[in-house]
């Protein structure tokens, strides 16, 4: 992510780190992602270390992506009842799952 410095040729690497086939990855040089999620969101910031679930019936239709069901960050200076708990994502997920 360019965010952090990285640069295209990086891709290749970056998705093995989520290797399941149900997984896209994608490459944003620009930086328009970012920008979108933080208006979905509702945040002062880039949202770049976002973590969200959506359930199964999220459809992206409109020039931004909708909004998730559930969502956490590491980053700084957002809500502090956000910040990814990975307890507590678990549980989310979970209920998600439980409810599709």
């Amino acid at each position: 992510m360019p965010k952090k410095g990285a640069a295209e040729g990086d891709v290749g690497v970056a998705t093995r780190v989520v290797p399941d086939v149900r997984a896209l990855h994608y490459w944003d040089g620009t930086g328009v992602t970012m920008q979108q999620w933080r208006q979905v969101l509702g945040v002062n910031e880039d949202a770049w270390d976002v973590y969200l679930l959506y359930d199964r019936s999220a459809k992206w239709t409109g020039d931004l992506p909708p909004k998730p069901r559930f969502w956490m960050h590491q980053l700084g200076g957002l809500d502090d009842s956000r910040y990814l708990d990975p307890d507590v994502f678990a549980a989310q997920t979970n209920a998600v799952l439980r409810s599709q």
